[in-house]
C-alpha cells in the first residue's frame, strides 16, 4: 500500500467526541500517522508478524493503520474510557482484525517485561502535566525493545540525553486542530519528532 493511500483510509476513523484536555487528547492528524506506520514497515519492517502495543491509542488511528501490514496482533491500551469506546467503535465499523482493548494508565503497567515486540504512541506532549511524555517512553520501553512515539521538537536535546537509544527519523510539522472551546485559532503548528528507540 502507498503513503497515499495509507494517508486516505486513515481520513475515516472518527475523533474524540469529548476531549479531555487533562489527558492532551487530540486526534494524530490522518498524514503523521500514515507517515509512522509507512516508514515503520518500509523502512525498518517493524510491523508484519509482529506483537504491537498502540499505547495511550486514543480513537485508534495508529492501529487502523497498522492494521493495513498484517500485524499478528495489536493491543490498543489508554487511560480514558471515553477513547477507548471511540476507539471500539472504530475498530467495529472499520472491520479492524486480530485487535484486543484495555484500559491502562502508563503509570501502573499490568503487562509483563518486554511483553511486546513494537509500541507505538502519540503521547501527552507533557503541557498538562509535566514529564508525561518521558514517563510514557520509559513505560513503554519496559515493554518493548522497540518504540515509535511522538515529542516536541523543543524537548528534543532533552529527550535524546534521557535516553541515548532514541534516534529523530523525521521532523514533523504537526498541525493542532481547534479542539476546545477556549482556542481561538483554526489550527496551531508545531514542529514534533518522530523518535525511534531500539535498545
Amino acid at each position: 500500500m502507498k503513503l497515499k493511500e495509507i494517508k486516505c483510509k486513515l481520513q475515516e476513523v472518527k475523533g474524540f467526541e469529548n476531549p479531555n484536555i487533562n489527558l492532551e487528547q487530540y486526534i494524530t492528524p490522518p498524514d503523521i500517522a500514515a507517515s509512522i506506520i509507512y516508514t515503520a514497515h518500509v523502512r525498518y519492517d517493524d510491523i508484519q508478524n509482529k506483537n504491537i502495543l498502540d499505547m495511550c491509542c486514543g480513537t485508534g488511528m495508529l492501529t487502523y493503520g497498522i492494521s493495513f501490514f498484517n500485524p499478528f496482533h495489536i493491543t490498543c491500551a489508554d487511560v480514558c474510557m471515553n477513547a477507548l469506546r471511540g476507539c471500539r467503535d472504530n475498530i467495529l465499523n472499520l472491520n479492524i482484525e486480530n485487535v484486543s482493548m484495555l484500559r491502562m494508565d502508563f503509570t501502573r503497567l499490568p503487562f509483563s517485561y518486554k511483553k511486546f515486540d513494537v509500541v507505538f504512541m502519540n503521547p501527552p506532549f507533557g503541557t498538562k502535566q509535566a514529564h508525561a511524555d518521558t514517563r510514557a517512553l520509559e513505560s513503554a520501553l519496559y515493554l518493548s525493545d522497540t518504540v515509535y512515539s511522538l515529542h516536541k521538537s523543543s524537548t528534543r536535546s532533552f529527550i535524546l540525553k534521557r535516553f541515548p537509544s532514541a534516534e529523530v527519523i523525521a521532523c514533523i510539522k504537526y498541525d493542532l486542530p481547534s479542539t476546545y472551546s477556549f482556542h481561538k485559532k483554526k489550527n496551531v503548528a508545531i514542529e514534533v519528532d518522530l523518535i525511534r528507540i531500539k535498545v
